[in-house]
């Protein structure tokens, strides 16, 4: 029988687009030499920690993938759930995103081979993971779209 753990969080990072008044995302893609999913185009993901939050491992996770600072972070309303067959866990994922300075430069961990800033169209296209897509959507519509941000945001 299949377990239920949470212990792996997602996390979206935007920047307002220095040319108009919109939103550029980041999205990552994985190293061609790791286990899961190489090459694959993602958001940050990450494992919790013991005795860690799932902010304190969201926080850790955009740090360690790319050197990134948040300027705001939200919790998305959302979880996103997948199936590991190797272990037969059933996982859930909280589900958050970021404001990060677009002119700050990002150093990519071994996990990552590449890095983009697109728009949102752009951006749907290139995540191959319907999680993703599904939360990023949710990202842009709860969060960065809604005057009344304030009701995910979390203190950093």
């Amino acid at each position: 029988m299949p377990k239920f753990i949470t212990n792996t969080i997602q996390f979206h990072a935007a920047a307002k687009n220095p040319k108009n008044d919109d939103y550029l995302f980041l999205v990552l893609q994985r190293a061609l030499n790791v286990d899961i999913y190489p090459g694959l185009w993602q958001v940050i993901t990450g494992f919790v920690e013991e005795n860690e939050t799932s902010v304190e491992a969201a926080l850790r996770e955009l740090f360690e993938e790319t050197v990134l600072k948040p300027i705001k972070m939200w919790t998305v309303p959302y979880l996103t759930s997948f199936f590991d067959s190797k272990n037969d866990n059933i996982n859930f994922s909280p589900v958050f995103g970021c404001l990060v300075n677009h002119t700050d430069g990002i150093i990519l961990s071994e996990e990552h081979r590449d890095f983009k800033w697109l728009g949102f169209e752009k951006c749907m296209e290139i995540l191959e993971l319907p999680s993703h897509k599904a939360a990023h959507v949710l990202f842009r519509d709860f969060i960065l779209n809604n005057e009344n941000d304030d009701m995910f945001k979390i203190k950093i």
